[in-house]
């Protein structure tokens, strides 16, 4: 390059404010005679060589000095395959997922309509499993995200259910779309028995039912005890008191209760005595005996009051009275609810469902809803549904365990497992982990940390959308949770 380097400005060490205004009053001054002049040189060059031999007026004159060139710059067309492209220009060059399923909102840089649904995008082989995460910091548009999703595919005539409401959110969605809500906590009147059987499903026989209901009601006890315990395993003689109370019960009882099985385990029968001992069932009585007369009083030690209905659009377990209770009593609830709800949902007669789990860092926290979630992850196909877990951010794992921990690795398998991972606004210090659980380029980091509100990231399969949630003005009164804050 040609040319005089452009002089250094050397600024004073210090200066009044008075002396700063006239200096820069100074440069702009000498800025402005440095452009005239230069605009009338090249007034003058042109003047005088304007329709000289061999210049052309309309291109300028070929001599170097011109500044101009006597020819357009025309470079070469850039060719490349549709998968070069696509890789070049992941946002822009994506043909999108198709008009099929429920609309969201807007593809930001495809410019078009963004629709989505887990069950045909299955079937396109899409993705392999119907299960889907959103992770998102507060006031970033997650839920708004998740309650668009679940109550426009209602309309397509899918179903839902939530697992677990702690804050009451959903009971305004339910309400607005038809739905139903039960409520429980202290004070509440209905009645959840989470030893209910549910419907039976047509391709089981009686007898294969009946095991499973046994397995399930089994299952439960274990981990109630277990919760108790602060995750303390039951000895062998305790687990062998535990199940010879249920089997007496199911004998005694169709529908058999908590405070059944707990009466059997501080009246043990002869056969039990005979082989468990006089107090072999003690401990676990006291265990249990919390679901019955403690924090949980009145809420799952009574046949249901009220019934799933398999037909309602959605279902919601609202378990917002137990705010404020302690972490094991929350912990109670959710297992009860959910192997209450578990027994009407698996039913692959039931339809097609979204299942949500709201808060969802919470129950990944507790080891007996996780073990309840990963079965369901799995199984989602068979079941016909479709999960929908609604957490903060990944780091949120922090808090179960170290990256050796056992619970946590499992817990945060169940993130990356999903095919559908929706991510919204995260903050710069929670990105690394972020990225390296749910596989995102550089690319999708920077525009993760800068998205709007409302707007988010779309890993579908392996394939990104930037898409803005878009929702009318009724949905808004439903859907908002910032009601407090105004």
């Amino acid at each position: 390059m040609t040319g005089k380097p452009e002089a250094v400005q050397y600024l004073p060490s210090s200066e009044s404010r008075h002396e700063r205004r006239e200096r820069r009053r100074a440069e702009a001054a000498r800025q402005d005679r440095q452009g005239n002049n230069a605009a009338l040189r090249l007034a003058e060059f042109a003047e005088t060589r304007l329709g000289k031999p061999g210049l052309s007026g309309e291109w300028g004159s070929r001599e170097p000095n011109s500044l101009r060139g006597p020819h357009r710059l025309r470079p070469a067309p850039h060719r490349a395959s549709t998968m070069t492209f696509a890789a070049a220009y992941p946002f822009i060059t994506e043909s999108g997922l198709g008009h099929e399923g429920t609309y969201i909102g807007t593809d930001v840089f495809g410019s078009g309509a963004f629709s989505y649904d887990p069950w045909i995008l299955y079937d396109k082989g899409i993705i392999s499993g119907p299960s889907i995460v959103v992770i998102g910091t507060v006031g970033t548009g997650k839920s708004m995200c998740g309650k668009s999703l679940v109550t426009r595919s209602i309309t397509l005539g899918r179903k839902a259910a939530v697992a677990s409401d702690p804050k009451g959110e959903w009971v305004a969605v339910a309400n607005a779309v038809g739905g139903k809500v039960i409520s429980v906590g202290p004070g509440r009147a209905a009645r959840v028995n989470p030893l209910d059987a549910g419907p039976r499903p047509s391709a089981l026989t009686e007898a294969q039912w009946q095991a499973v209901v046994r397995q399930r009601r089994r299952y439960l006890l274990v981990a109630l005890v277990s919760l108790m315990r602060q995750g303390t395993p039951l000895r062998p003689v305790e687990h062998t008191a535990l199940d010879m109370a249920l089997m007496e019960t199911m004998a005694q009882n169709s529908n058999p209760t908590l405070p059944m099985v707990l009466d059997h385990l501080l009246n043990p029968s002869k056969e039990m005595i005979a082989l468990v001992g006089a107090d072999g069932g003690t401990a676990v009585s006291h265990s249990l005996r919390r679901t019955v007369s403690g924090d949980l009083e009145g809420m799952f030690d009574a046949p249901s009051t009220v019934a799933f209905d398999a037909d309602a659009p959605i279902m919601v377990m609202d378990t917002s009275a137990l705010i404020g209770a302690s972490e094991q009593a929350l912990s109670l609830a959710a297992a009860c609810g959910a192997t209450w709800l578990e027994a009407a949902i698996t039913n692959p007669d039931g339809g097609k469902r979204l299942v949500v789990y709201d808060e969802g860092w919470r129950m990944l926290a507790d080891p007996y809803m996780l073990a309840k979630m990963s079965e369901q992850w799995r199984l989602a196909r068979t079941y016909g549904i479709a999960n929908l877990l609604i957490m903060h951010k990944v780091a949120d794992l922090n808090e179960i365990g170290d990256s050796s921990s056992g619970h946590r690795q499992k817990a945060l398998g169940l993130l990356t497992e999903p095919d559908t991972r929706i991510i919204y606004r995260q903050k710069h210090d929670a990105m690394r982990l972020t990225k390296e659980a749910l596989g995102l380029t550089e690319a999708e980091c920077e525009h993760v940390e800068n998205l709007p509100k409302g707007v988010g990231l779309w890993k579908v399969g392996n394939r990104s959308f930037i898409v803005a949630n878009r929702v009318t003005t009724d949905e808004l009164e439903v859907f908002g949770t910032d009601d407090r804050m105004i």
